[in-house]
Order: structure tokens, then sequence, then C-alpha cells
């Protein structure tokens, strides 16, 4: 394959499709036990976690709960994963060979917040959290 514009374009199409097909086909679970909260900036402080008092049977007069306040933040991480396909297998026509290398990639992607989030939920049992307890 000649090495320009056009035919780069066409690859990385083809790769882009790949790469969906392994994405699409994963179905992650963490939200089932997270909340995702976007951001915007570099880390984000989470003061509210702990505020909400736990419900209870309403017998008598209200029972007014003091909101705990909590200094937690966390700084958000950046992560890649960059595939090189050689020039000499462009040239070569053999850049197909790599479609499934990046439907795998995909697949990664998608499953790799399952993988934090279980990790972090390991750790629960040892790391302290906003509160200071495990």
């Amino acid at each position: 394959m000649i090495i320009n514009q056009s035919n780069l374009q066409i690859l990385f199409t083809g790769y882009r499709a790949n790469f969906q097909a392994g994405f699409s086909g994963v179905a992650p679970i963490w939200s089932q036990i997270a909340t995702e909260v976007p951001s915007t900036t570099k880390s984000e402080k989470y003061g509210w976690l702990g505020q909400m008092p736990r419900i209870r049977e309403w017998v008598g007069d209200r029972a007014v709960q003091s909101i705990g306040a909590h200094d937690y933040s966390i700084t958000n991480k950046p992560f890649e994963s960059t595939i090189a396909v050689p020039r000499d297998d462009i040239e070569d026509d053999t850049f197909g060979v790599f479609a499934p290398l990046m439907t795998e990639m995909g697949r990664s992607v998608a499953a790799f917040p399952d993988e934090l989030v279980f990790d972090l939920v390991k750790q629960g049992f040892t790391q302290k959290c906003y509160d200071g307890e495990a």
C-alpha cells in the first residue's frame, strides 16, 4: 500500500471499526457498585461524602441529624495505550494482521473500568477512605 493521507485514513477507519467492535462486545458491571461523577478539573473535592444520615422509623419527635463534613479529594489520573503499526507492514499490505489486536484493544479499554473499580473494592478492607475507616 502506498502511504499517503487517503490510505492512512482508510486504515485508521478500519482499525477504529475493529476497536469499536471489541469495545461494544463488553458489558462492564462497575456501574452496579460505583457512581460515575464527571470531572472537568485536575482533581475533585468530595466534601459531601458522609452527609446523608440513615433513615429511621419516625417515632415521637424529629431527630435532627448532624451532617458530617469531610475533606476528601481525588486527583484524576491519565491513562493511555498506543499501538504502532510498522511502516513495512503497511507498505507490504500485511496491516490486516493487526485487526484482531485493535479489537482486543477495544475490549481491554471497555473492561478497564471494571479492573479499576474491583481492585478498589479489594482494597476497601485495608485502605482508609474519606471517613478514616477501611
